[in-house]
C-alpha cells in the first residue's frame, strides 16, 4: 500500500510520517469538514460515507455505540492551515456555479445533523387503505381529482409571490401535503393516475405538483412517517422556484442547451435556496433537501458533485422523481417518452450507479414497470389502462380494459374488465403513449411467455441488488 505523506504540520505534531490511514479520538474530529475518504471503526465497519460531512450529531451517535477512536484518511483527519481561505472553511471542489453564502448556510444546517433521517412512529403506509384489483370508486375519483386540481391552483397562486417569498405562507404548504397523504391514504393509485394525466402539462407549476406526488409515493412505500412523508412533498413543490429567475428561452428551450446554457440553469438551485430561506418557518431541512435534488449517486450531479450517503435520502428520492417527471414531459425540441421508457432509463441508470437502487425499488412498487395510469396492449391483442400497482410483481400490474374482445371502446355502461396479470394467461406486450407521443414501444420478447416473465423479474430484482 502506498504511504500518504501527511502535511509538515501533522508530520511535526507526531514526528514521523504518517500512514495513510489513522486512528483518531472522536474528539479530534473537525466538526464541518467534508470527507475526501470514508470513515470506519476498528473493525472495519463503515461509519461515515466519503462526501458527508462531519457533525456534533454523528460524533454523539458514536458516543451512544460507544466508539471512542475511528480510522480515516490521515488527508481528512489533518490539514495545513494556510490550505484553509480566510472565511476558515475548507476549500470544496465545484462544478456548477455557486455561491459561497449558500455553501457557509449548507454547512451550518449539516452541522444540525441533518443529514439524518429520523423516522419513529407509525409508518405512513400503515394508515393506507388497500383496494385489490377493485376499480377506482366513482364518486371518490371525482372529489380526488377536484382536490388535486385545487392543490395546483393553490401551488399557482403560492409561485405567483415567489419573488417576494416572503409572502409565503408555510403553513398553506403543510396543509397542501397534508391533503394529498390524506388523499393517497384513501386511494393510493388513483391518486397516482391523477398525477400521471398532467404528463403533457410543463409548466413549472404542474412539474412540481408531479414531483411532490410522486416523492411522496416512494415515500410511503419506503415506509417514512407522515411527517417525512409531508417533508418530501413540500420541498417537491419549493425545490424549482429559482426556476423562475432563469430566462425563459433557457428554461423552456427549443433545442438542446449548450455547455454555458446548462451551467446557467444550473443556478436556479442558488436562486431557489435564497428564495426558500424567506419563507418564515419552513423547515431547514427543505432547503438543504432542495439544493440536492440535482446531486447523483455518482457524483456527476450539481451544485457540489456530492455522491453515495452525502445526499441526503429526501434529495435521493426526489431525484429519481425529478428524473422521471422530466422524461415524461415534452420539451419543444423532443417528445416525451412513455412511462414505460422512462422506466427503462430510470432502471440503466441504477445499474450505472446514478441512483440510489433502494429507492428506485420503491418506485417500482409505487408505480410498477408500466406505471399507473399508462396504457398497454397485451398479449390478447385489447388494450388496458393500467389500474393498479402490484407489489414486487413490477411486469404484471393490475390492468382495466378500454376495449371488448372485437377491439371496440368499452360503452359508458358497462363496467371494463379488470385483470391481475399476475393471476391472467396473457402478459403485456406493447407500452402505448397516453397523450401525443412516440410510436407504440414494443416490450422485450421474452415478456410473452410467463415463465419468461418471471425470469425477468428475478434479473431485474437481482440487478437492483435485491436478495
Amino acid at each position: 500500500m502506498n504511504k500518504f505523506v501527511p502535511t509538515q504540520r501533522a508530520a511535526n505534531r507526531a514526528g514521523l510520517v504518517q500512514p495513510e490511514v489513522v486512528s483518531v479520538g472522536i474528539d479530534d474530529l473537525a466538526l464541518g469538514r467534508e470527507l475526501k475518504f470514508p470513515i470506519y471503526d476498528r473493525n472495519g465497519l463503515l461509519l461515515l460515507a466519503e462526501g458527508s460531512i462531519v457533525t456534533s450529531v454523528f460524533r454523539e451517535r458514536l458516543r451512544e455505540r460507544a466508539i471512542v477512536r475511528v480510522r480515516m484518511h490521515a488527508e481528512d483527519a489533518f490539514s495545513e492551515e494556510d490550505s484553509r481561505n480566510p472565511s476558515g472553511e475548507l476549500p470544496r471542489k465545484t462544478s456548477a456555479p455557486h455561491d459561497e453564502q449558500i455553501s457557509a448556510l449548507m454547512k451550518q444546517t449539516l452541522k444540525q445533523g441533518l443529514q439524518f433521517v429520523t423516522n419513529s412512529g407509525t409508518a405512513a403506509m400503515q394508515s393506507r387503505v388497500y383496494h385489490g384489483d377493485s376499480p377506482y370508486d366513482s364518486a371518490r375519483k371525482t372529489r380526488i381529482q377536484k382536490q388535486c386540481q385545487h392543490q395546483q391552483e393553490k401551488l399557482a397562486s403560492l409561485m405567483s409571490l415567489g419573488n417576494t417569498p416572503e409572502r409565503v405562507d408555510a403553513t398553506c404548504l403543510r396543509e397542501l401535503t397534508h391533503d394529498l397523504l390524506l388523499q393517497f391514504c384513501e386511494d393510493f393509485d388513483c391518486v397516482n393516475a391523477t398525477a400521471m394525466s398532467l404528463a403533457g402539462q410543463t409548466d413549472l407549476i404542474h412539474h412540481c405538483y408531479r414531483m411532490a406526488v410522486l416523492g411522496m409515493s416512494i415515500a410511503i412505500e419506503m415506509g417514512l412517517n407522515d411527517e417525512n412523508v409531508c417533508r418530501i412533498g413540500m420541498t417537491g413543490l419549493l425545490h424549482d422556484w429559482g426556476m423562475l429567475k432563469i430566462p425563459a428561452e433557457i428554461r423552456d428551450p427549443a433545442r438542446p442547451l449548450s455547455e454555458r446554457e446548462q451551467l446557467e440553469l444550473q443556478k436556479h438551485v442558488i436562486h431557489s435556496l435564497n428564495m426558500l430561506e424567506k419563507i418564515s418557518e419552513l423547515p431547514s431541512l427543505v432547503s438543504l433537501v432542495s439544493y440536492q435534488v440535482h446531486e447523483r449517486m455518482d457524483g456527476a450531479g450539481y451544485p457540489r458533485g456530492r455522491k453515495g450517503n452525502g445526499i441526503h435520502l429526501f434529495a435521493r428520492i426526489l431525484h429519481v422523481a425529478h428524473l422521471y417527471v422530466e422524461l415524461t414531459s415534452p420539451r419543444q425540441y423532443r417528445a416525451a417518452l412513455t412511462p414505460y421508457e422512462a422506466t427503462l432509463e430510470l432502471l440503466g441508470q441504477a445499474r450505472q450507479g446514478a441512483m440510489d437502487p433502494v429507492v428506485l425499488r420503491a418506485f417500482l412498487r409505487s408505480q410498477s414497470l408500466f406505471p399507473t395510469g399508462s396504457m398497454v396492449q397485451l398479449s390478447t391483442g385489447r388494450k388496458a389502462r393500467v389500474l393498479r400497482s402490484n407489489g414486487d410483481s413490477y411486469t404484471q400490474p393490475i390492468v382495466q380494459m378500454v376495449e371488448d374482445e372485437r377491439g371496440r371502446p368499452h360503452s359508458a355502461e358497462k363496467q371494463p374488465e379488470i385483470v391481475n396479470l399476475m393471476e391472467a394467461d396473457c402478459t403485456i406486450v406493447k407500452a402505448l403513449p397516453i397523450l401525443h407521443g412516440p410510436e407504440p414501444i414494443p416490450a422485450p420478447h421474452f415478456l410473452k411467455t410467463n415463465s419468461a416473465l418471471k425470469t425477468l423479474h428475478r434479473q431485474e430484482l437481482a440487478s437492483l441488488g435485491r436478495d
